[in-house]
């Protein structure tokens, strides 16, 4: 394979701030030298040979794989465009950028239809097939909430460094607070290690919230009440309706013209997760949810539910708005969620300002 020419991220960002679509952020500016020259590194030719079973890719030029990124930094900094820039100028074929919900969706489909041959660890198998396809990973949102995930997560991890794919993921974490206080969490502590060895650490910890600024609620000129905007978007008036995601049954408020209604306990209370919140996000062009609490530390598991059905409606694009006990920035102020919420919050403000569909006359 032959060098391939280098585009720098740093090209990229000084032509977007030129053209007005990008504001000078000087935390982001800091970044980009390692931006460049990791896009650089992943430009030098490579092969891909096998290897105890395995297919690894070798560099032609020096030693080892080049070190991934991790850019860590609170919601809004402007991480997911910076590691856009990387994907952007990095010129290779063999490059992936996934956020993590559908990435463990994912994983766990490939575990189960998984039959790697004898004397052959099942994670390594699953990371020399994704290997097959990719040299760099781009892993928006790297986030764990449960030890399932997080075990599973960091044994994929090691296998894939193993098999030479280069990493760069955003987080609003650093690696060492990573399922800070999850349940046997020392038992991830040696996956984070290898996660440590293996990528540089960018911190983007100051500076303003993009999302935010400027601020609206999205609101301004719409409908006042949750019928009226369910009427307006859907073109009919609300009438509840049992449905189904993926295989649980929910009864929504309101459904029409791709425009869903849902209250807060229907969605969050019961017990569904990423499976069936990633089947609303297939069906929906608008959410409505409506009868939000104040999530105190009680509601600590409904709170992280909402929190994973935000970070998909995110990814997804989709129009949200909300009616709640207080304002967005005050509904989650306490218990084991709230740090994590501060992203949820910022992402909320985000999709209230997207238009919504509304039906045609």
């Amino acid at each position: 394979m032959s060098r391939m020419q280098s585009i720098h991220p740093s090209d990229l960002f000084t032509a977007r701030v030129n053209a007005g679509t990008l504001r000078d952020d000087g935390d982001q500016v800091a970044v980009l030298p390692q931006l460049d020259i990791l896009a650089e590194r992943m430009n030098l030719p490579v092969e891909r040979v096998e290897k105890r079973g395995l297919q690894v890719w070798r560099p032609l030029e020096g030693k080892k794989v080049p070190r991934g990124l991790y850019l860590h930094g609170p919601v809004g900094r402007g991480k997911s465009m910076l590691m856009q820039l990387l994907f952007d100028a990095a010129a290779v074929s063999e490059k992936r950028r996934v956020h993590f919900h559908p990435f463990m969706e994912e994983l766990h489909q490939r575990m189960h239809r998984c039959n790697p041959p004898r004397g052959i660890d099942m994670m390594d198998y699953i990371a020399s097939e994704i290997a097959q396809e990719t040299r760099l990973l781009c892993f928006d949102e790297f986030f764990v909430t449960n030890i399932g995930d997080a075990m599973l997560l960091g044994r994929l991890l090691e296998s894939l460094f193993k098999c030479g794919v280069t990493l760069c993921a955003t987080s609003n974490w650093a690696p060492e607070n990573l399922f800070q206080g999850g349940y046997n969490r020392l038992s991830f502590i040696p996956f984070l290690k290898v996660l440590q060895q293996n990528v540089i650490i960018l911190d983007l910890a100051h500076g303003v919230d993009w999302r935010r600024n400027p601020l609206t609620d999205g609101s301004e000129g719409e409908p006042q009440t949750f019928d009226q905007i369910f009427e307006e978007c859907a073109g009919v008036a609300a009438l509840p309706k049992v449905m189904k995601l993926k295989k649980e049954e929910v009864t929504a408020i309101g459904v029409g013209n791709g425009c869903y209604w849902f209250d807060f306990a229907e969605l969050c209370e019961q017990s569904l997760g990423r499976t069936e919140y990633l089947d609303l996000c297939k069906k929906a062009d608008v959410v409505l949810l409506s009868d939000i609490p104040l999530l105190t530390e009680e509601l600590s598991d409904p709170a992280l539910r909402m929190v994973v059905l935000i970070d998909l409606l995110y990814e997804h694009g989709i129009p949200l708005r909300i009616d709640a006990a207080a304002p967005v920035d005050e509904l989650c102020t306490e218990g084991p969620v709230s740090f994590t919420y501060e992203r949820t919050a910022s992402r909320m403000f985000e999709l209230m300002r997207k238009p919504l569909k509304v039906a045609e006359a």
